[in-house]
Parts: structure tokens; C-alpha cells; sequence
């Protein structure tokens, strides 16, 4: 009997956007929001143009954390990745309008090239992946028995990334 109660309270509340609030999932989204648009290069400006509906004070406390850790780390900030035509947002129609009509002839292939892979592609793609392969090689010389990775652990491994990735030729 109870059971018939709860589910459609709990079909009703998960879409609800009070109930994010309420557990603190909103909170923390947005701060990953703030965190991504630092990662990738972005304004907060320009965040808070792609995410009208996000909380300023945490997209700017996950962009802050982000950039700290950034700086900490010393790492460069990744290229964002291409707007899709079809899937922009009301904030992303203004800026397609400043664009140039004329469009190269070499950007056009790129953009086509462009396509989101399935999971089994990115599992194939990831078994070919020489940063894959070095990550993983790295973890299966650790003695079996042995305490989990630590920072000095995890900052190896990120130095095998960075070292691949400043190699020339590196794909990525």
C-alpha cells in the first residue's frame, strides 16, 4: 500500500527542480558547469550566457576551484568543444549571427568530420590510445597488495600524460 504512494511521489519529484535544490544536486552541478567553462577556456561571462538557469554564485565558486587548481597544477586550459548547428541554446543564436557568412573551404571537412562516437567506438578508439596504454601500464606495475595510488601516484601518472601530450606528432 505504501508502495503506491511513494512511486508517484517519487515520479513527480524527480523531474522537479525544487527537489535539486533541496538535496544540494543543483549546487553541485553548478559548480560543474562553472568548472567546465574554466577547463575549456571560457568567460564566466560567456558561462553565464550558456546556463541563464544556473546559480552565478556557484558556476563562479566551481570556476574559481577550477582555476586554482589549474594554476596549482600547471595545466593548460582545453579547447572547447564545436557548437552543434542543430542543438544551440537561445544565449548561442545572438553570437551565430556575428559569425561570417563565407566559410573556408578547409573548415568545412572539419566540421563534417566532427561526429560523437558510440561506446563501442570510444572502447575500440581507447584500446589504441597510447595515453591509455601508459596510464594503464603504469597502474599494473604496482605490487599487487600494495596501498592505492596516492598524490605521488596520481601526479606520475599525470606527467606521463603531459609528456605524451608535448611530444610532437601526439594526437589529441
Amino acid at each position: 500500500m505504501r508502495a503506491y504512494f511513494l512511486l508517484p511521489m517519487l515520479v513527480l519529484l524527480a523531474g522537479c527542480n525544487w527537489f535539486n535544490n533541496v538535496t544540494g544536486l543543483a549546487k553541485e552541478s553548478n559548480k560543474a558547469i562553472g568548472a567546465a567553462c574554466r577547463q575549456t577556456g571560457r568567460s564566466l561571462e560567456e558561462c553565464y550566457l550558456r546556463n541563464p538557469e544556473a546559480d552565478k554564485a556557484q558556476v563562479y565558486a566551481g570556476w574559481r576551484e577550477m582555476h586554482e587548481y589549474m594554476v596549482k597544477q600547471k595545466l593548460d586550459t582545453m579547447h572547447p568543444p564545436h557548437d552543434v548547428a542543430g542543438a544551440g541554446t537561445d544565449s548561442s543564436a545572438p553570437a551565430a549571427e556575428h559569425k561570417p557568412e563565407a566559410k573556408t573551404s578547409q573548415a568545412e571537412p572539419a566540421e563534417q568530420e566532427q561526429k560523437m562516437l558510440t561506446n563501442e567506438e570510444a572502447d575500440k578508439a581507447a584500446q589504441n590510445d597510447p595515453q591509455v596504454e601508459a596510464v594503464m601500464r603504469a597502474l599494473r606495475q604496482r605490487p599487487e597488495g600494495a596501498k592505492p595510488p596516492g598524490e605521488a601516484d596520481q601526479k606520475r601518472l599525470l606527467n606521463i600524460i603531459n609528456e605524451l601530450n608535448s611530444k610532437p606528432g601526439a594526437s589529441g
